[in-house]
């Protein structure tokens, strides 16, 4: 791996665009949580995002494969950016069953997992856009925020999913649906952390 000249921020620019892009998914993830109507509508809307972040996980691949001199290793760049991806991945899947499944809507807990993904791609808005100074010191607080996110989601998660099974009125459908739902959600959380991990990584590499 080579350092780097002013010709590869390029791709610190990608990854923030695609770290901006997820946020902008996670918003509007949120926003159909808190106001559920004109699911289908809103559901389109975040497929167009999660377009968009495709496009710029390809950009940065090509762009890998056209570059000899990376500003951080080519490994790192391209797990940061599958990641991302994943994310956004999780929150249209979601946002699909939504539809698919015909929910009604969505329970408190759904909610309350929702908002604390977003929160922790917050975060990550900061740690990607923090990744180019390649300096320990400004990205702890952050990293400790997602992980204080992602164990916030799994305490929730565990709540949701002993609800769930300890209520008998429900239907083995309703459970089924319901704990994928709450899975995937949880699971959008855990890459989260990964993406921050991935960060500390980087910059611990690159100190």
């Amino acid at each position: 791996m080579l350092r780097l000249g002013p010709k590869n921020d390029v791709f610190f620019d990608l990854l923030e665009q695609e770290v901006d892009n997820l946020h902008h998914g996670a918003t509007a993830f949120v926003e159909l949580m808190e106001n559920y109507e004109n699911v289908e509508a809103k559901f389109d809307a975040i497929q167009d995002i999660e377009h968009k972040g495709d496009a710029i996980t390809r950009q940065i691949m090509e762009k890998l494969n056209s570059t000899f001199v990376t500003p951080i290793e080519r490994e790192d760049i391209s797990a940061l950016a599958f990641t991302l991806d994943e994310i956004l991945d999780i929150i249209t899947g979601v946002a699909d069953r939504c539809v698919l499944y015909r929910i009604g809507k969505p329970t408190t807990e759904m909610l309350a997992l929702s908002r604390a993904m977003k929160s922790a791609c917050e975060e990550l808005v900061k740690l990607i856009h923090m990744l180019r100074e390649l300096k320990y010191d400004r990205i702890q607080d952050s990293a400790k925020a997602v992980k204080k996110w992602e164990m916030e989601s799994d305490q929730i998660y565990r709540h949701a999913v002993a609800k769930l099974l300890n209520d008998e009125t429900q239907s083995p459908v309703y459970v089924i649906k319901w704990k994928e739902i709450y899975e995937k959600l949880e699971d959008g959380v855990d890459f989260c952390e990964d993406v921050s991990n991935l960060v500390e990584g980087v910059v611990l590499k690159n100190a």
